[in-house]
């Protein structure tokens, strides 16, 4: 069990503080019609919310138009919940990542510079969490954003929100480093009374954690609000490590997280 309070508290941020469902969907179709430009140039009715049903297999953003490709293709939901395979489809798109983040990032840029309003309009912060990071400012417990997005897209999210945590406190996808060797890197040098709690979304991330030599006294915490399915928030309940957080006892006090 971790300690009653962290000194370092790190966050994932789609899934744990924003869901960006809609733009992720809107982004993925805009990166489909760039790849495949015969594409209709609306989606299929219906499409979104299979998108929406599916969305917590995603861990990185190349994979989002993969994800579309997969439902157009008609692989039914369960197998994809069940057997996410995004390698396999690169080769059948014929692109490899890097070009698909190219595109991604472009897109996303190209609809920021036309309309930002609406990007930002296409994300919302979940209930109670700006309170909450607003509640910590100024206090001894540092926040850092730790995400596989460009942390130059969190930072806007969050300054219009009135947060500005700044650029060394927002690990983004640019860091080219995975989620544990951050958090490696956070909780050096050790002291006595220093703590690193991690709330995350994704299991999988979490064992990840798990397994890394020096993050053995992490705490960790799976957001159950978040893009993950009722196997993993029933596979947290089962695991001594793993805390599973309800979107209540993350918008309240610390010691409430931990308590039984």
């Amino acid at each position: 069990m971790p300690a009653s309070t962290p000194t370092i508290l790190a966050l994932d941020f789609d899934g744990v503080l924003c869901d960006g469902t809609a733009e992720y969907f809107g982004a993925a179709w805009r990166v489909w019609r760039r790849l495949r430009p015969s594409a209709a140039p609306d989606p299929p009715r219906g499409l979104v919310d299979r998108y929406a049903r599916v969305r917590p297999v995603v861990e990185h953003g190349w994979e989002m138009p993969l994800l579309v490709m997969a439902l157009l293709a008609g692989v039914g939901e369960a197998e994809i919940l069940e057997r996410w395979r995004p390698e396999a489809l690169l080769g059948k798109l014929g692109r490899t990542r890097d070009e698909i983040v190219a595109v991604l990032d472009g897109v996303r840029d190209e609809w920021i510079a036309a309309d930002e309003g609406d990007w930002l309009d296409h994300h919302r912060f979940y209930p109670g969490v700006i309170h909450r990071l607003r509640r910590l400012g100024g206090g001894p417990t540092r926040v850092v954003i730790v995400t596989t997005k460009e942390g130059r897209f969190a930072r806007k999210l969050l300054v219009r929100q009135g947060l500005d945590l700044g650029v060394e406190d927002v690990c983004g996808k640019e860091a080219g480093r995975p989620k544990p060797e951050i958090l490696r890197e956070l909780v050096e040098p050790r002291s006595p009374a220093r703590s690193l709690w991690f709330v995350e979304d994704r299991l999988k991330t979490l064992e990840a954690v798990k397994s890394t030599p020096g993050l053995d006294d992490v705490g960790l915490f799976l957001a159950g609000w978040g893009y993950n399915t009722p196997r993993d928030r029933e596979a947290a309940r089962g695991d001594s490590r793993v805390v599973l957080l309800s979107l209540e006892r993350f918008a309240g006090d610390f010691p409430a997280w931990v308590k039984a």
